[in-house]
């Protein structure tokens, strides 16, 4: 890391807790303690402060310049933040002692504290207000995140993300705990994973004993789409694999946002109509295919009742290119 410790003889550079706010509900001895052992230093442009999956050791504020936040998934790379001066970061690796979810990489030039995470766990141990702030703060950044990296919210307008974090409810559910079951007719939300991993699968049909697994489910990914897109109850139970966290949005609000904005009504469609050409494949060889396509494909509305504006332009476009085929036909004849 291209980086230089600040010489503290040089005052230049002071670290006052009470600039940043999530320090701010530190009482006076402990706000006395992170100046005492904080360490400030410069860092170049186009510098890796965290890198994804590596096990931070500090807990980092930003004195000045603007930092970017990377995330990888399904290989490819998503911007999914910034973070700008008076703005902590490294927050969730302390919280939960483990590895960074995100890249944080310098945009400019940048100067820095950074706190030891040890003695910042002695603080979070004593203080459930500083506890508190700094689970809030990593919550809303999973959030933000989840939803930057999932194809098919991302297409929704900054704005709109914003308010969706802004009311967003989460929960939380064991290993082994179900999230929903096959058959379950409460469709009231959706769900999008923030961290731990999941598996979707459904009754195997002549062995009780048995289950069709057909789906992995990780951070980014979304959960419980289908029944609000088909209307029906809950095709599959969908399992956790480790702990489960998650952020749950109402149904309501996803069939304003399909009717209103087009990308992201097209982009839901799609994403169901690949899950149920999934689970096809993966039920035909058990059930046969009449009943696999019942169960699956059949369930799936046409596109001009779930995302008019998007299938208005679909087939605009396909008249377009119609006719655009028919002229070109005329001119070489």
């Amino acid at each position: 890391m291209a980086l230089m410790e600040h010489n503290l003889e040089d005052n230049s550079l002071i670290f006052e807790p009470s600039e940043f706010s999530a320090l701010t509900v530190l009482y006076p001895d402990e706000m006395h303690f992170f100046r005492s052992i904080a360490q400030p230093l410069d860092l170049a442009a186009d510098v890796a402060v965290i890198t994804e999956g590596q096990q931070p050791q500090f807990l980092y504020l930003v004195h000045s310049g603007l930092l970017r936040v990377n995330k990888r998934h399904d290989n490819e790379i998503f911007e999914v933040g910034s973070i700008t001066p008076n703005e902590v970061f490294g927050e969730a690796s302390i919280l939960y002692d483990a590895p960074a979810g995100a890249e944080v990489r310098t945009v400019e030039a940048c100067s820095i504290f950074q706190l030891p995470g040890e003695q910042v766990r002695e603080i979070l141990d004593a203080n459930e207000r500083f506890q508190r702030s700094l689970s809030q703060l990593a919550e809303r950044r999973l959030a933000a995140t989840a939803v930057a990296v999932n194809p098919v919210f991302a297409k929704l307008p900054q704005a709109v993300r914003e308010i969706l974090l802004y009311n967003a409810q989460f929960v939380s559910i064991d290993a082994g705990e179900k999230l929903f079951e096959e058959g379950d007719s409460d469709t009231r939300f959706m769900f999008l994973v923030l961290g731990g991993k999941a598996e979707a699968s459904m009754k195997h049909p002549t062995d009780p004993s048995k289950r069709i697994v057909f789906a992995r489910i990780s951070a980014g990914d979304e959960v419980g789409e289908i029944s609000i897109i088909t209307g029906k109850s809950h095709a599959a139970t969908v399992t956790a694999i480790t702990p489960l966290r998650l952020m749950m949005i109402n149904s309501s609000s996803v069939h304003a946002w399909r009717k209103r904005y087009s990308d992201f009504g097209y982009g839901l469609y799609a994403c169901v109509q690949r899950k149920l050409q999934h689970s096809l494949e993966a039920m035909r060889k058990v059930v046969g295919e009449t009943e696999a396509m019942a169960r699956t494909i059949d369930t799936l509305p046409p596109l001009n009742k779930i995302a008019p504006v998007a299938a208005e332009k679909k087939d605009k476009a396909e008249k377009k290119g119609k006719a655009a085929v028919k002229g070109t036909d005329k001119d070489s004849g």
